[in-house]
């Protein structure tokens, strides 16, 4: 509906408009008709008396209606409509009269070039409503038909008194069945859609005008209305209303058609032709013709009946019209079938493309009885799957129909987003996936940020922006409650999801496609198996209360700050979902979770970087996100594992903890507890759980082998073979897959972090028992920023003796000169037992240096970023916002797979820093694959300032730091090597294989794509 009447001027004298208003104002009074309707955006009434006066408004305003009464003070009817055209040429002039005889009054004869339309007022509101609605569907129709196949009824009828009375209790009607079925949209775009969609009204005073309409728009007909006495080519017919009909049905014999007339004589022939016959004289007139529209145009409710039209079932949505098909005898299905039923009422509801699917069928298109059945079935299960794509708003009679909803109106947040995006995908694609394993979403409710919004008081906001201290923001958050509507909200779900719950955060900017945000705002995990339901609701309220304190902490800050983006930029939403997984004892966790990524950073051997690389680890994903040491592999080749030279690096870099939901975990501190719901657990846990078998091996101490049998002694291993190498499950299969459809719909490299439910694989089931499949969940979708927006870049090429290090594993892309200090940790003496200290110490200099403004070379052993700190340095986002390039250099024997998968290494790469790998032990002396880092130049330089654990260097000339993101290969030029910027800071020509220039440092990232 692209054409919408906002403006009206009303034209009528003073005694006049006060009989329309009643006392009262009229656009009150339309106001009132709108609202009663659901109907949004009511026009706005201007009253002027006299013609002059209008023309006058018409001049000054935009008036999309003028309607006029038939007694003007200066001017006759028709001359002032002819004055509007003039003016506004195609506005809409409408007539009302207050009297059926002011029409028929010798001195008023109807130019129809001066006025559209003539209508007269029956002493009710609704009147202007027809007339209004009347003038939009005029203009809409071409529109609607074309692009949304929307339906037309045609009413055909001469006599202004009754087509004023037919179309303002037809608009009324309409009105009514589009509420309904806005109710049963499930979210606010679909339910104004199901208003728009209503049947338009087009009317007709002849024969032949009539027709015309019928010709235009065939296919969309919906119905047909008609006096059986109209004209025809100029000359009355008492049966030319009839003639019409039989006409139509001609060419569309299923066609509901209603005859009026006000001679009885004309029934029996109306009633042979199957249409409906109306007394226009009957008492209930208006009644009969609400009737026909629920009886035969399929408005309200399916009637299952049988062929002798008794009563059998009854289907009151497109959802229980499919439970009712698989319930109902074939005989009711076979006879609303060939009467084409089931399209006329799918039609009513707006169900166009459901409708011409079932329009043609009939029995004996099968070849046997259930052909039909199934093929009806199947048509409204393929609507269904497409509704279940969608995030429904919640409703709390409709909230077990929906998999996902969302409370309130404001935005989702990128991460509740990405998540309802890729559900509409998969959800859509059904069977067409082509995956042979189970493929879910766990249940899930989205606060959007409109509750955020509520919640931040003055006083609060203040706090937040202002204050640095995390305790006393998450103190202050903690003691402010919630949105009163939100929390009837939560109280009647945790009624519906006695589960354990994720709570987790979905701002803004989070999961967005330059900065994701992954990992710097909280997420939560709560047992939800208190007795007390007061107890429950408490806790899911404060962790919203503290996911909501999380927008303000001193590591999201930092990160914000080194993004460009300011506070007041984010705004909170929070999802809650079903935790994924199953529970044994004390503990809840999934049988294994991780993230899958479509881009490998890290490809070994014949792997590629398109093929993607999915990481995970027995228990919760945040093994994995935290940067512990989980199992990856590639989808296209799942049996080729990464290699580890020497036991010890095989033991170093498996999994030997996991990590599940404490169930017994008391909850007495809300801050303290809820932070530590989730803790870390032996594998000898997952053994005596039985979750260890289908991923876990043992490493043989008698050959020094691992084994894929449990039932050995010695040191158990997670290696995933079960699932990799012996293809207990289609992981590999179906990951690929799910990777090639969320790449596809996000026009670039994405992350997907999932969990994998193995149901009842490996237990002993009872005869007759139904065994639960394995089912894999997805829990959360981002896009990869960075790699969309590499060019390339010329390399550098230097000699060994003027790199500060050199690498075949890097990340980032471009080339920068605007380093001056290197932060390194000290080599000697170095052990992992320190590396929180380190960690401590190096956010001591960088908030020096961030004072300074100063970006830095941060170089140490071990995954930087990784919440193990026996794997390398724990460090937050707040403690290095000023590197702006970091480099993992271990010494020999410190065998750590690199990070990938992990919160930190998503936020770097989109960040565009630097980083590289230097391989164990590799030095300027002994390099590793002409992979190294050159200690000895580095120690030699003297320090700007010292820790116990590391050195700062202040260079007075820059290094330079150049990346290709395309085959990983990087280096860092020691000062003065490359000069990229003379003094006159006009770039310097250069030869072609150095670079052609250098951007400064901004905002969005270090490294700078030469052009």
């Amino acid at each position: 509906m692209p054409f919408r009447i906002r403006e009206v001027l009303l034209v009528a004298s003073p005694f006049d408009a006060y009989i329309l208003e009643e006392d009262g104002l009229l656009t009150e009074q339309v106001f009132r008709a709108y609202e009663d309707l659901g109907l949004p955006a009511s026009p706005r009434f201007t009253h002027v008396a006299t013609g002059e006066e209008a023309m006058q408004k018409l001049i000054e305003r935009r008036f999309d209606l003028v309607i006029t009464m038939t007694r003007l003070a200066d001017t006759g009817v028709n001359a002032f409509g002819r004055r509007v055209k003039d003016l506004r040429p195609g506005r809409p002039v409408v007539l009302l009269a207050l009297d059926p005889k002011e029409l028929h009054d010798p001195g008023v004869r109807i130019d129809n070039q001066a006025i559209d339309a003539c209508f007269v007022w029956n002493g009710d509101a609704r009147i202007l409503l027809a007339i209004i609605k009347h003038v939009e569907d005029h203009d809409n129709v071409r529109h609607d038909v074309k692009k949304g196949n929307v339906r037309v009824i045609i009413i055909v009828e001469d006599t202004p008194r009754y087509y004023s009375a037919f179309l303002g209790h037809l608009y009324n009607e309409l009105m009514k069945h589009a509420i309904n079925l806005y109710e049963e949209g499930t979210d606010e775009l679909q339910r104004r859609l199901y208003m728009n969609s209503r049947p338009k009204v087009l009317h007709a005073t002849n024969f032949d005008d009539g027709y015309k309409l019928f010709q235009l728009y065939e296919k969309n007909v919906h119905a047909l209305i008609t006096d059986a006495g109209i004209q025809r080519q100029g000359v009355y017919q008492e049966e030319a209303g009839l003639r019409l009909a039989k006409k139509i049905q001609e060419r569309v014999p299923e066609m509901p058609i209603l005859v009026q007339s006000s001679n009885p004589h004309l029934a029996d022939k109306a009633r042979a032709m199957k249409a409906v016959f109306v007394d226009k004289d009957s008492p209930t007139l208006l009644k009969k013709i609400s009737n026909f529209l629920t009886t035969n145009l399929g408005f309200g409710t399916f009637f299952f009946r049988n062929e002798k039209g008794d009563y059998l079932n009854e289907a009151k949505s497109v959802r229980e019209l499919r439970r009712r098909i698989d319930e109902v005898p074939y005989e009711s299905i076979a006879y609303h079938s060939d009467h084409n039923h089931f399209s006329k009422w799918l039609m009513a509801r707006s169900e166009f493309e459901l409708a011409e699917e079932l329009r043609p069928v009939k029995r004996s298109d099968f070849s046997d009885e259930e052909g039909l059945r199934d093929h009806i079935r199947e048509v409204l299960e393929t609507a269904q799957r497409g509704r279940k794509g969608n995030i429904a708003d919640f409703n709390r009679e409709r909230f077990d129909q929906h998999l996902m909803t969302r409370l309130g109106r404001g935005a989702l947040g990128g991460k509740a987003r990405g998540i309802a995006f890729l559900y509409s995908r998969l959800t859509e694609l059904g069977d067409e996936l082509g995956v042979d394993m189970a493929v879910r979403f766990p249940r899930a409710a989205m606060i959007t940020s409109e509750y955020f919004d509520a919640f931040m008081s003055n006083e609060l906001t203040a706090l937040a922006y202002e204050c640095d201290d995390d305790d006393e923001i998450t103190r202050r958050f903690l003691a402010t409650p919630l949105p009163q509507p939100l929390e009837d909200d939560l109280r009647f779900l945790l009624e519906r999801l006695t589960n354990p719950l994720a709570v987790r955060s979905s701002s803004m900017l989070e999961d967005s496609l330059h900065q994701p945000f992954a990992g710097v705002y909280t997420t939560l995990m709560l047992p939800n198996n208190a007795d007390d339901p007061e107890q429950r609701f408490q806790e899911l309220a404060a962790a919203i209360r503290l996911v909501y304190a999380s927008t303000f902490s001193r590591n999201a800050k930092s990160y914000l700050k080194t993004t460009g983006k300011l506070v007041e930029d984010e705004k909170m939403g929070v999802i809650i979902q079903a935790l994924v997984g199953q529970q044994h004892g004390q503990r809840f966790y999934p049988h294994f979770a991780g993230v899958a990524e479509s881009y490998n950073f890290y490809p070994l051997g014949p792997q590629k970087a398109e093929d993607g690389v999915v990481h995970m680890a027995l228990g919760l994903g945040r093994f994995v996100v935290d940067g512990g040491a989980a199992m990856r592999f590639d989808p296209k080749m799942p049996g080729i594992m990464p290699p580890h030279p020497s036991i010890k690096a095989l033991l170093n870099n498996t999994q030997r903890k996991f990590y599940a939901l404490d169930m017994e975990r008391p909850c007495c501190d809300l801050h303290a507890d809820l932070m530590t719901t989730v803790r870390a657990f032996d594998l000898k846990d997952a053994e005596d759980d039985g979750t260890l078998s289908p991923v876990g091996s043992v490493f043989s101490l008698d050959d020094k082998r691992v084994r894929d049998d449990l039932s050995l002694k010695g040191p158990r291993v997670v290696t995933f073979n079960n699932i990799l190498r012996h293809k207990a499950i289609p992981l590999a299969e179906t990951m690929q897959r799910i990777l090639e459809v969320a790449e596809e719909g996000m026009g670039g490299p994405v992350e997907v972090e999932f969990a994998v439910d193995m149901g009842d694989y490996g237990k002993r089931m009872r005869r007759r028992q139904k065994r639960r499949p394995p089912t894999l969940y997805i829990l959360q979708l981002r896009p990869f920023g960075a790699l969309s927006r590499q060019k390339e870049t010329t390399r550098l090429r230097l000699k060994p003796e003027e790199c500060i290090c050199r690498t075949n594993r890097g990340l980032g892309h471009g080339i920068g000169q605007e380093i001056r200090d290197i932060i390194y940790v000290k080599r000697k003496d170095w052990q992992a037992s320190q590396n929180q200290t380190i960690a401590d110490e190096v956010g001591q200099l960088n908030a020096e240096l961030a004072e300074e403004n100063r970006p830095y070379l941060l170089i140490g052993p071990g995954r930087w970023g990784s919440s193990d700190a026996w794997l390398g340095i724990p460090v937050s986002w707040a403690q290095i916002s000023n590197a702006k390039v970091i480099v993992e250099a271990s010494p020999a024997g410190y065998d750590v797979e690199p990070s990938q998968g992990t919160h930190f290494f998503q936020n770097i790469t989109s960040l565009q820093l630097g980083y590289l790998t230097i391989p164990p032990g590799a030095t300027r002396e002994e390099p590793v694959d002409g992979n190294f880092i050159d200690w000895t130049w580095l120690d030699f330089h003297p320090s700007e300032e010292e820790t116990e654990h590391l050195r700062h260097l202040r260079l007075s000339t820059p290094i330079t730091v150049s990346l290709n993101g395309k085959d990983g290969k990087g280096l860092i030029a020691k000062p003065g090597v490359v000069s990229l910027r003379p003094e006159n800071d006009k770039p310097l020509p250069m030869p072609e294989d150095v670079t052609a220039g250098i951007m400064p440092l901004a905002s969005e990232g270090f490294l700078q794509p030469a052009d």
